[in-house]
């Protein structure tokens, strides 16, 4: 394995962790835009205090995977940054919409108009955002980039349903470890059961759209899709035991052990297309191999990424480890101590 090599499974491994915490954020502000019923308030409620005060500590590792991109593979980055600025573009906004909208809509907590419009900011970004980082996926796996059409990418059924099936992840990821944090405390218990009606509804969205995905890929992204078939199988296989695992969780009511069973889920996919789509970054444009830096280059970065990970993930780890149980009502961003 080189340098190279080396680098870009350390940026994956940046990719699934974002998935698996950034991406409950953003399920969560669905959740929030589709609350309805006498447990609205409530559900809003939990999801609040599930994200606060630890929602952009998640967003590091999103920072980190294109800091190593640009730095170990300055060519790809120059190919991903102009031919697919519209979705990217897309994906910022979502992010920065959806955190400003977080803390302004805690500041408006008493008024409702305010509130209740920083509130339907916050979940509509929240689902921009994912819906255009799949839309930018499903490109780097074609290789058919923007060009001189910067919104090529937003035609193209397997990027439109790439970017459904990321809303659609991100949605079950986000029910699924709602439903512990609402078991968790007394007080939340009598949201469990909608919370678990939605995980079981959006795990059968996501396997929909998963199985739609497959003919586009062959259709649409050949060279991945040959590659999926010969070397992803045992990974979409470990996937669908970890998202029929988590659906048997959820209904049994265990839910520990089924945020761990949709973690492995949503980790077997990511790492299927991450296999497939190797060696290339984009394909028919950059591979690990042209667009890596000089190795001395991606050697001291690799040295500086070891050396940053010592003090980085003990004090993430213990930054989750201390919100692991929110306490609703007691969570607003602005009370935190963090106004973004």
């Amino acid at each position: 394995m080189t340098a190279a090599d080396l680098l870009v499974v350390i940026m994956v491994v940046g990719l699934t962790a974002y998935a698996l915490l950034g991406g409950a954020d953003f399920g969560g502000g669905l959740w929030d835009l589709l609350a309805r019923g006498r447990d609205a308030a409530g559900q809003r409620e939990l999801i609040s205090a599930s994200l606060g005060p630890v929602w952009e500590a998640n967003h590091v590792w999103l920072v980190f995977v294109i800091v190593a991109l640009f730095s170990g593979f300055p060519d790809a980055f120059g190919v991903v940054g102009t031919t697919l600025m519209v979705p990217l573009v897309g994906a910022l906004l979502g992010i920065v919409l959806r955190g400003a909208a977080y803390v302004y809509r805690a500041y408006g907590a008493g008024a409702a108009g305010p509130a209740a419009l920083w509130g339907r900011l916050f979940a509509g970004a929240s689902v921009l955002a994912p819906f255009s980082l799949g839309v930018a996926g499903a490109a780097l796996a074609t290789g058919d980039l923007a060009g001189d059409a910067p919104f090529a990418p937003l035609t193209s059924a397997f990027g439109i349903v790439g970017g459904l099936f990321t809303v659609a992840v991100t949605a079950f990821l986000a029910a699924v470890y709602l439903c512990r944090d609402a078991a968790a405390a007394p007080a939340t218990r009598h949201l469990v059961p909608g919370l678990r009606r939605r995980a079981l509804a959006a795990a059968v969205v996501a396997g929909v759209l998963a199985m739609a995905l497959l003919p586009l890929l062959w259709e649409q992204a050949p060279t991945v899709a040959d590659r999926f078939a010969q070397r992803s199988i045992p990974l979409v296989a470990l996937s669908a035991v970890g998202g029929l695992g988590a659906i048997w969780l959820v209904w049994r009511g265990r839910f520990t052990l089924a945020r761990l069973a949709a973690g492995l889920a949503v980790g077997g996919v990511l790492w299927g297309w991450a296999v497939a789509q190797y060696p290339d970054i984009v394909v028919g444009h950059a591979t690990v191999d042209s667009a890596a830096a000089p190795t001395a280059n991606i050697q001291a970065m690799l040295i500086a990424i070891a050396i940053g990970m010592v003090f980085l993930v003990p004090a993430l780890f213990a930054l989750y480890r201390m919100f692991s149980r929110p306490e609703p009502g007691h969570d607003q961003p602005a009370r935190a101590g963090h106004a973004g």
